[in-house]
């Protein structure tokens, strides 16, 4: 009995340790990059809109407005760009919006709000990585 809490105390140290680690851990992904202005209205509005292939026009045209962007996973979730001093990183992602892009950086989440800190100053095209590459 005693040595199934002692087990049971650890994996759950384990299990919280691991949960901290992961939070700062770099990530290389694929991410959307939405307009934040477009996402949060359709949220208000009850619809599942604001990003996606039909949606890109829009984002695009947001962007060449100056809106803010955001980063959105495979998974549904937002990320704010920011760089190393954690501030904006959207001239990195300005020209993508509506694309998906693929990005390293690191994962900090505060009071609710998920950044990804880039660790490179350009976003990769996936279309691109889709093909071979040659223009012959």
């Amino acid at each position: 009995m005693k040595r199934s809490i002692m087990m049971l105390v650890f994996a759950v140290v384990l299990s919280v340790g691991n949960l901290a680690w992961a939070e700062n851990a770099v990530v290389t992904q694929k991410y959307e990059v939405v307009c934040l202005k477009c996402m949060a209205h359709n949220a208000a509005m009850g619809k599942d809109g604001g990003h996606g292939e039909a949606h890109a026009a829009c984002a695009m045209s947001c962007s060449t407005k100056g809106m803010d962007l955001g980063l959105m996973d495979e998974k549904g979730n937002l990320y704010v760009p920011v760089n190393s001093s954690f501030q904006s990183a959207r001239n990195v992602i300005k020209d993508k919006a509506g694309e998906t892009v693929k990005l390293t950086g690191t994962v900090v989440n505060t009071k609710g709000i998920q950044y990804l800190e880039l660790s490179e100053t350009k976003a990769s095209d996936t279309k691109k990585e889709d093909g071979d590459g040659d223009k012959d």
